[in-house]
């Protein structure tokens, strides 16, 4: 239950909030626009008298937290959408990884926003007051070390292997992703909202009640104008809308020509950098939206259509289920 309608902007990496409430928008739009974070430290008073270290960074993997059983990931993030399970590729990303492995783990349905102003984050063992890990990068970056998963990638991957995973990794997220984002939000935010958000989105169990839409009529008007303002900000942003899409295709090229009738990426076995993809190209194929991407994957890209209704189908055999 809302006790006051309030607005977030999702922008940049990790469906990133950039700050809150209505009498705040134009500092909101600022803080979208420059990708800004609405906290650096390392701890918060979680409430209370309880205080949850918060991991910034993989600078910030201490022998102590190292050490830490992991027993369960309680993963923090929207509710479930339409059609795309998740609308942050973010969180979809780090819930296939913790699939690929096996990892014990809990979802739990928020619009809490984690210290970094970041949807997805994780809580390790507690829910309440387990160490907070934000942005799916550290998250991955922390249980891979943790649970050894970053030697096994590094016994099957070449070093140039590993140098491709992180370029790809980079430009999805930072570049076809964002474009992706434009699409839906500055352009089509109203079908996007039709399409994947459930009536009972913001309540989880019963029927939606007037301040949830009063947020979510608020959110709607608000989101688009945050992220053209974002837009201005960022080299690509200048560029016509066609422009756009091109550029945001030749990437999905590139990863098409280096994968090309393999499996997953890498070959076989699937790695964090097919976790990582599926999160994005999910949202561009399954999502009810005429995204220009999803035209050219159908029309030039057939294999990358294949690759990712192949994953969802080794490790998300319950998908029509929790969507």
């Amino acid at each position: 239950m809302f006790s006051t309608p309030s607005v977030r902007i999702l922008a940049h990496n990790d469906s990133r909030s950039m700050i809150g409430a209505a009498p705040t928008v134009f500092a909101a739009f600022a803080l979208a626009a420059v990708g800004g974070r609405m906290f650096s430290s390392k701890q918060i008073n979680d409430g209370g008298t309880k205080t949850s270290m918060i991991v910034s960074s993989e600078h910030s993997f201490s022998d102590d937290l190292l050490s830490t059983p992991v027993n369960k990931v309680y993963l923090f993030t929207f509710p479930r959408a339409h059609h795309v399970h998740n609308i942050s590729p973010f969180s979809l990303k780090v819930e296939s990884f913790l699939r690929m492995h096996n990892i014990p783990y809990e979802v739990i349905s928020t619009f809490k926003f984690s210290p970094k102003g970041q949807i997805p984050y994780i809580r390790l063992n507690s829910k309440e007051n387990g160490t907070l890990i934000a942005d799916s990068n550290f998250i991955i970056k922390f249980l891979s070390k943790k649970l050894g998963i970053d030697k096994v990638e590094d016994d099957i991957l070449s070093s140039q292997e590993m140098a491709v995973a992180h370029a790809f990794t980079r430009m999805i997220e930072e570049h076809t992703t964002q474009i992706g984002f434009y699409y839906r939000y500055a352009l089509n935010m109203e079908k996007f909202c039709t399409a994947v958000i459930p009536f009972n989105w913001f309540n989880h169990n019963s029927s939606l009640t007037l301040k949830a839409w009063l947020f979510l009529k608020f959110w709607k008007r608000i989101q688009p104008i945050g992220f053209k303002q974002k837009m201005k900000y960022v080299s690509f942003g200048r560029h016509s809308d066609e422009e756009k899409w091109t550029i945001s295709c030749q990437d999905i090229q590139s990863i098409s020509n280096y994968l090309g009738d393999k499996k997953y990426i890498f070959g076989d076995r699937a790695t964090t950098l097919d976790c990582t993809l599926f999160g994005h190209f999910a949202q561009f194929l399954y999502i009810p939206l005429d995204f220009p991407q999803k035209k050219y994957i159908r029309e030039n890209c057939i294999n990358v259509l294949r690759y990712v209704d192949r994953f969802k189908e080794e490790y998300w055999s319950d998908w029509d289920k929790t969507v």
